[in-house]
């Protein structure tokens, strides 16, 4: 059963695989795979205040996110683009951004797992 809330654009897929259930399949992957390396890259510049590694992780998963139309990620990056370049900056407490972020990307992953 697919949730109310989609993390993902299926019909952006649909245009991209034309019915080929085993490139459907391989994109699914391809974004599980990026979503993981980006949980694990994310979490590791935000705890350990390294804004090389934030950059870094948002910048290689932006194709992804604007292919597939992962906007709820896409938004909850924006926030933390946000958050991190105010005041504040990396000495502020972001435990509660990081457990939004560790969520939405955990529920967009079960979903797309859902779909393998």
């Amino acid at each position: 059963m697919v949730p109310d809330l989609r993390h993902i654009d299926y019909e952006k897929v649909e245009d991209m695989v034309e019915g080929d259930e085993e490139f459907r399949t391989q994109l699914f992957q391809a974004i599980v795979v990026a979503v993981k390396e980006l949980r694990e890259t994310y979490s590791k510049g935000i705890t350990q205040k390294n804004p090389d590694l934030i950059r870094q992780a948002r910048h290689k998963i932006k194709p992804t996110l604007f292919l597939f139309g992962l906007e709820v990620v896409n938004r909850t990056l924006s926030e933390g683009k946000r958050l991190i370049g105010g005041a504040g900056g990396l000495d502020q407490d972001l435990t509660d951004h990081l457990a939004k972020f560790m969520q939405n990307t955990q529920d967009l992953l079960e979903e797309v797992e859902s779909r393998l």
